[in-house]
């Protein structure tokens, strides 16, 4: 075997490794990080905007901004940062968001210091995780994970009934909920001022 013919075997021997890699789980970039594009907010606010690869939302009225694509089974991630001085600061990470205007219905993964990664249920009966008699589990979960003055990464599974969410990497809530089992991704703001920023936001199917 000549040195060209063994470089070319060597080559194709190792790039189905290289392309499973490459196309791994077909992930959706759900913020194209120039632009608000393919986002629509349900009320008015104060600024949402693109700035240096970051989707940032200011408001002063609870407000939605839900995105054009929508899942049904899902990984979806994103890494947010919160203000630090507006105290009590909430926002949230929405996923099978339904309804066409105003508050939609769906789920929330929770973001702010008191109950990152709960999974509140809108307009289904609020707090899903921590339920009632889940509170001390969810604190032992939770305990030191969410980072109030760093960039903090949320990842939400959902397969059929299943919901889980994960805050910098550990599990926190694992819910069985099936009120809605496919709709929209979105970004919350509580309202009362400051800005939320949000960065590599992706989904993809499972």
């Amino acid at each position: 075997m000549n040195h060209l013919t063994f470089a070319i075997a060597f080559f194709f021997s190792f790039t189905p490794l290289l392309v499973a890699e490459k196309t791994d789980g077909s992930w959706t970039p759900l913020f194209d990080g120039k632009s608000t594009a393919g986002w629509t907010p349900r009320a008015k606010v104060e600024f949402f905007k693109a700035d240096k690869g970051e989707l940032h939302l200011n408001s002063k009225v609870n407000v939605w901004v839900v995105s054009d694509l929508k899942m049904a089974d899902f990984e979806v991630e994103a890494e947010v940062k919160i203000p630090l001085d507006y105290k009590g600061f909430n926002s949230g990470l929405g996923f099978r968001l339904v309804g066409k205007t105003g508050k939609p219905k769906g789920y929330q993964c929770e973001i702010d210091q008191s109950k990152p990664g709960g999974v509140y249920g809108i307009g289904m009966g609020g707090w899903l995780y921590p339920a009632k008699g889940k509170e001390a589990e969810y604190k032992e979960r939770s305990k030191g994970l969410f980072k109030p003055k760093e960039w903090n990464k949320l990842r939400v599974v959902c397969k059929g009934s299943s919901i889980k969410t994960f805050v910098n990497g550990k599990l926190v809530a694992e819910v069985e909920h099936k009120q809605s089992l496919e709709g929209h991704f979105g970004i919350q703001h509580h309202g009362k001022g400051g800005t939320v920023a949000f960065r590599n936001l992706r989904a993809r199917k499972l």
